[in-house]
C-alpha cells in the first residue's frame, strides 16, 4: 500500500468539539430580528376534495402577519425530477395523506400561529381512500391522482439472458414473498428553514438540507423566481440520513410568508410533523423465484416487486430502479428478470433513505439465499462465494464493476465471526447469520448529473482556503475532503479553513447521499490540489532558479530535491506570487462522472452507470429467548469494501451507525398506520435502540484500491445499513428455526413462530 502523510490516518472529526461544547451553530439556533414563526395547517384526513378554506377569524386574530392558501402560492407541481412532480406546496382541490399542507400561517410567535391553525375552517369532501398497493391497483380502487390509471406511478420491466432457459436449466427451484416496512429516518435534528425575502425576491435561506444547490433550483422553479436571487446555506446539519435532500413545502411556504410580510420567517417541524409529513423509506412487497444447480450456481433469478409510494413520487420512481439495479447485479447470474410497480396510496410518501431501495432487495434476496444454502445443506458463506462478483466483470445486467472486494468480506468476516467453529459448536437459541450486498460507491450518473465542484487557494500568507459545495451531515466529510487535500499540499488538514454549502459562494455539488461526497466531492478536491500544486511548484521554480521536476513541497515549503537549504516558505510564494506577480493562486476542480455507457438503458436501467461499486458482508450472532421470543445481538461483525479508508477512524464510525440503524430496522423500527393515520409520530412509541441494544461491533476495511477513486476511495455512508436485517434474520432462523419473511423481527413474531413450532 502506498505511503501517505495525511491519507489514511485516524484523525478526529474536525467539527466533534463545537458539537460536543455545544458551541455548533444549527438552523434552529439562529435568530433574526423581527422574525415571525411559520406553522402549517395540515390534512386530518386521507383522501377528500376541499370545497373551501375560511380564514376570517384567523386574519382577525392579534400577531397574525400573514396566511396562505392555494390561492396565493404558485399552483406549479414539483418532484426531484420534472418527469415525475406531482406535489403542490399546498393542495388546491384536493389532499392525499393525514398532513398534507393545506394553508400557512406567520405569526409573532409559534403559539399564536398554531391557535391561528385551529380558527381556519376547511369544508370537506371526504373520498373513500386505499392504503394497501395491492388493494390500490384493483379495478374500481379510489384514484388518487386523476392522471393515473391504478394508481401505478411507475412500472420497470428487465430481463437479461433468458430467465425460461436459465429455470429449465436448475435442479432446485424456490419461491418466496418477503415484505418490508416503513421506517423513519429519525434524524435528531426536525427539519427547520430561515428565509427573508426582499421586494425584488431577493431570496436567502438558513436551511437544514442535504442539497443546497438542488434546492435552489426547486426553489426557483417552484416558486418563479430566478434562482440568481436565492441564496441558501446550510450550517451545521443534526442528521438527515436521506429525508433531507428534497424540497419540503415548508421551505417554499417560509419563502412565500416573509415574502408577504417583509419579514424573516423560521419554520420548524415539530417531531410529530417529522413523522407524519416528511419521507419514510418504502415498504415493499417482494416474491422471489430463484433457480440453482446443486452445486449452488445460481442459473436464474426472478422478481416481482410492488413499492408502496405514498401519495405522492418524491424519489419513488428512481427507488423502484435502484432495487432493480442493486438485486440484479449482485451476484453472478446470466439469467435475470424484474418486474416493479410503484403505486401511490393514501398515506405518508416515500423518499430516499439510507441504501435507496438497496435495503429491501438485500433483504429479500439474502434471506432466500440461506433458505436456497438449507434446500442445498450448503454453507451460506459457501454459497455466496460460489456466486461472488469480481473485479473487472462486466455483469449481465450490464453494469461495469472496477474493483470488487466480495471475496475478501466473505471470508475475512467468516474468520473474524469464529463462523466455522460456532457452526460447528452450536449452543443452544444461539445462531449465527450472514448476508451480503453491493451498492454505488460514488454517486451515478444515471439521471445525467453526478457533479461537484471545488476550489482551493493559497492565501497571500501561505495558508490555504478550500471552498466545495458538498456538506458534512455528521458523516465527517470535512475531514476526509480536508485530508485528501492536506495530503497533496503537504499541510496540516486542520490548517486548511473551509467553506461549504453556500450557494452564492462555492462551486454546485449535487448534494450529500448515495455515498457520493467521498469519491465525486473528493475527485473534485484532488484536481483542484493537484491543479494548485502546479501553480506553487511553477512560482517556485521561477524564484528558485530550478526546474520544476527537481522541486518537493513538505512542511509548508518549496525546496530543491537534496538542498533542503534551497527552499521558499509557502508564505513567501503566496506574497510574491499576490503582491508582486499579481497572480493570485487559485485552483478550480470539478467532477460528473462517469460517462454514460451507450448500453445505459434508462427505461430498464440495464448498463446502470456508477463509477464504483462497494461490497460489503454483515455476520450478526444472536440469541434467543425461547420463553418470549426477544431476540439479542450479542456480536456483529462489519466487513466493507472502500477501496482505501482515507480515514479509518470515521469509516468505522461510519459502518457502527449504519449497522445500528440496520439492527433498529430488523427488530423494531415500523412506521405504524391505521386509516392512514401514523399512530405513533413519537420517540415513545416509535421503537428504536437506545445505548443499552447496542452489540458489539467489529468493523472490518477490506481495501481494493479503486482505479477512478481519489487515493483510491470508494464511498461507505449508505452501503453500512444494507445487508444488516437478513444477517440478523438468517441468524434467528439458525438460532431457533424461526423464519421471519416480514420485517420487522419483532418479538410477538418469533414468539408466534415458536409457538407454531409446537
Amino acid at each position: 500500500m502506498a505511503n501517505f502523510s495525511i491519507v489514511g490516518k485516524r484523525i478526529p472529526h474536525r467539527d466533534a468539539v463545537e458539537k460536543v461544547k455545544g458551541s455548533a451553530i444549527f438552523t434552529s439556533d439562529i435568530k433574526l430580528s423581527g422574525m415571525l414563526h411559520g406553522k402549517i395547517l395540515r390534512s386530518p384526513v386521507p383522501h377528500a376534495k376541499i370545497r373551501n378554506i375560511d380564514i376570517s377569524k384567523a386574519v382577525k386574530l392579534k400577531g397574525v402577519k400573514a396566511i396562505l392558501t392555494s390561492k396565493d402560492v404558485p399552483l406549479i407541481k414539483y418532484s426531484i425530477s420534472p418527469t415525475w412532480a406531482d406535489k403542490l406546496i399546498l393542495a388546491d382541490t384536493k389532499v392525499r395523506y393525514i398532513g398534507d399542507e393545506i394553508a400557512a400561517v406567520a405569526a409573532v410567535d409559534e403559539e399564536i400561529a398554531e391557535e391561528a391553525l385551529e380558527l381556519i375552517e376547511v369544508d370537506w369532501e371526504e373520498l373513500p381512500a386505499v392504503f394497501d398497493p395491492l388493494e390500490a391497483v384493483q379495478p374500481g380502487a379510489p384514484r388518487l391522482h386523476d392522471e393515473v390509471e391504478n394508481n401505478i406511478s411507475k412500472t420497470m420491466s428487465m430481463e437479461c439472458g433468458s430467465i425460461e432457459e436459465g429455470f429449465a436449466e436448475a435442479d432446485v427451484i424456490l419461491e418466496d414473498t418477503f415484505q418490508t416496512q416503513a421506517q423513519s429516518h429519525c434524524s435528531l435534528e426536525t427539519h427547520c428553514c430561515i428565509a427573508t425575502c426582499s421586494p425584488t425576491d431577493d431570496v436567502k435561506m438558513w436551511v437544514s438540507t442535504q442539497a443546497p444547490h438542488p434546492l435552489r433550483q426547486r426553489l426557483a422553479a417552484t416558486l418563479n423566481i430566478d434562482a440568481a436571487k436565492i441564496h441558501v446555506s446550510a450550517p451545521f446539519i443534526g442528521g438527515a440520513f436521506g429525508n433531507k435532500i428534497d424540497l419540503e413545502p415548508a421551505q417554499a411556504l417560509c419563502v412565500l410568508l416573509a415574502k408577504k410580510t417583509g419579514k424573516p420567517v423560521k419554520i420548524e417541524h415539530s417531531r410529530k410533523e417529522q413523522f407524519i409529513a416528511t419521507r419514510m423509506r418504502h415498504p415493499t412487497r417482494c416474491k422471489l423465484k430463484f433457480g440453482v444447480k446443486r452445486d449452488g450456481t445460481i442459473v436464474a433469478k426472478q422478481a416481482e416487486v410492488v413499492l408502496d409510494n405514498g401519495a405522492y413520487n418524491s424519489h419513488g420512481p428512481a427507488v423502484l430502479a435502484y432495487h432493480n439495479v442493486m438485486f440484479s447485479t449482485l451476484y453472478r447470474v446470466k439469467n435475470i428478470k424484474y418486474d416493479g410497480r410503484l403505486v401511490y396510496t393514501n398515506k405518508n410518501w416515500g423518499g430516499a433513505c439510507r441504501g435507496y431501495g438497496d435495503p429491501q432487495a438485500s433483504f429479500a434476496q439474502e434471506v432466500m439465499l440461506d433458505m436456497i444454502a438449507e434446500e442445498l445443506k450448503m454453507d451460506p458463506i459457501d454459497l455466496r462465494l460460489k456466486n461472488a462478483n469480481i473485479p473487472n466483470e462486466v455483469t449481465a445486467n450490464a453494469v461495469q464493476i472496477t474493483s470488487c472486494g466480495l471475496k475478501e468480506c466473505l471470508t475475512q468476516a467468516r474468520d473474524k465471526s469464529e463462523w466455522t467453529t460456532k457452526k460447528a459448536h452450536k449452543q443452544k437459541y444461539r445462531g449465527i447469520g450472514v448476508a451480503a450486498m453491493i451498492y454505488t460507491g460514488g454517486g451515478s450518473i444515471g439521471s445525467g448529473f453526478n457533479y461537484s465542484g471545488a476550489t482551493l487557494q493559497m492565501n497571500a500568507d501561505g495558508t490555504f482556503h478550500l471552498l466545495m459545495g458538498a456538506l458534512d451531515i455528521g458523516q465527517g466529510s470535512n475531514t476526509v475532503l480536508t485530508q485528501m487535500a492536506a495530503e497533496i499540499m503537504g499541510v496540516d488538514p486542520e490548517s486548511i479553513s473551509l467553506t461549504t454549502a453556500d450557494t452564492d459562494t462555492t462551486f454546485p455539488c449535487m448534494g450529500t447521499f448515495g455515498s457520493r461526497v467521498t469519491f465525486c466531492a473528493g475527485s473534485a478536491v484532488t484536481e483542484a490540489a493537484h491543479g494548485l500544486k502546479k501553480q506553487i511548484l511553477e512560482t517556485g521554480a521561477e524564484m528558485l532558479e530550478a526546474n520544476i521536476d527537481d522541486l518537493e513541497m513538505k512542511e509548508k515549503k518549496v525546496f530543491v530535491k537534496g538542498s533542503p537549504d534551497r527552499s521558499l516558505s509557502y508564505a513567501e510564494i503566496g506574497a510574491a506570487s499576490f503582491y508582486k506577480k499579481k497572480k493570485p493562486l487559485v485552483a478550480h476542480g470539478y467532477y460528473n462522472g462517469p460517462e454514460v455507457p451507450p448500453e445505459f438503458n434508462p427505461v430498464t436501467y440495464e448498463g446502470y452507470p456508477s463509477p464504483a461499486l462497494v461490497f460489503g458482508t454483515h455476520l450478526a450472532e444472536v440469541e434467543v429467548d425461547p420463553a418470549t421470543g426477544k431476540v439479542e445481538v450479542l456480536n456483529f461483525v462489519a466487513a466493507h469494501d472502500l477501496g482505501r479508508a482515507i480515514n479509518p477512524l470515521l469509516v468505522e464510525g461510519q459502518i457502527e451507525g449504519g449497522a445500528v440503524q440496520g439492527i433498529g430496522w430488523a427488530l423494531m423500527e415500523n412506521l405504524q398506520f391505521e386509516n392512514g393515520e401514523v399512530v405513533n409520530p413519537n420517540f415513545h412509541d416509535y421503537k428504536m435502540l437506545t445505548i443499552k441494544d447496542v452489540p458489539k461491533i467489529s468493523s472490518l476495511l477490506v481495501e481494493t484500491v479503486d482505479p477512478n477513486g481519489p487515493f483510491g476511495a470508494k464511498g461507505i455512508g449508505e452501503c453500512a445499513m444494507v445487508p444488516t436485517a437478513p444477517a440478523i434474520v438468517n441468524a434467528i432462523y439458525d438460532a431457533v428455526g424461526v423464519r421471519i419473511k416480514d420485517l420487522p423481527a419483532t418479538t410477538e413474531k418469533v414468539f408466534q413462530g415458536l409457538k407454531t413450532q409446537g
